[in-house]
């Protein structure tokens, strides 16, 4: 009796892993979905209403009623477009599912198995937007913008540096100029200095909405 019931135990343990296991890889498979149409470089409606926004890329701003428009943010629009507009694509999901605007947070695939957010960051149409806790593909996203940087396409192509220092905050991965009162607030241990805007990117960090740094 006492067989059975260790018996029992380890079957229903190894039971519970893999049901555990079959869990995880549906949510790493994630979910097919059709695209209805590119809002602008980063973001897009779904023909269920729902809208994405890429996690790990940011594009330019087109003009709307909270911003002016910004230099090749309609060109990210139309390359978004190019790339997902009216087409089946797989949703595949980080730590966290929304964002603070109820939009689902997602890394976007095409059926031939490569990722829109690095295809945008690859064309020089996005930066790479660090933000913890979803950093599942940090590396390879920050590969994709560097040698869009050294091949200087899109809006590195023409790239004109000013004159300036620019602080970095390690914890947010974001900068400021160095006269925002924000990088005054940064602590000692987190605080890192940029001689040039490039170089603050070349690392992974993205311009802060304070005190912009264009």
């Amino acid at each position: 009796m006492h067989l059975k019931a260790e018996m029992l135990r380890k079957l229903l343990a190894l039971g519970f892993i893999l049901l555990l296991a079959l869990c995880v890889e549906a949510v790493n498979a994630g979910e097919w979905v059709t695209v209805k149409r590119g809002n602008d470089g980063d973001t897009v409606k779904l023909a269920d209403g729902r809208s994405v926004r890429y996690i790990g890329v940011n594009t330019p701003e087109i003009q709307h009623e909270r911003n002016t428009a910004e230099p090749f943010g309609l060109a990210a629009r139309a390359r978004n477009i190019e790339l997902v507009q009216s087409k089946t694509v797989r949703l595949e999901f980080d730590i966290e599912r929304f964002d603070d605007y109820g939009r689902t947070l997602a890394y976007v695939f095409l059926p031939d198995g490569s990722m829109v957010n690095e295809k945008l960051l690859q064309s020089g149409m996005a930066h790479c937007l660090y933000k913890m806790p979803n950093i599942k593909y940090e590396d390879r996203l920050l590969k994709a913008q560097r040698a869009a940087m050294q091949d200087r396409r899109g809006m590195w192509r023409e790239w004109r540096e000013k004159e300036g220092r620019y602080v970095g905050n390690r914890n947010s991965r974001r900068f400021h100029a160095a006269a925002c009162p924000e990088a005054k607030r940064i602590s000692s241990k987190n605080r890192i200095v940029f001689s040039k805007r490039r170089a603050a990117f070349q690392a992974g960090y993205a311009p802060s909405r304070e005190c912009q740094t264009e």
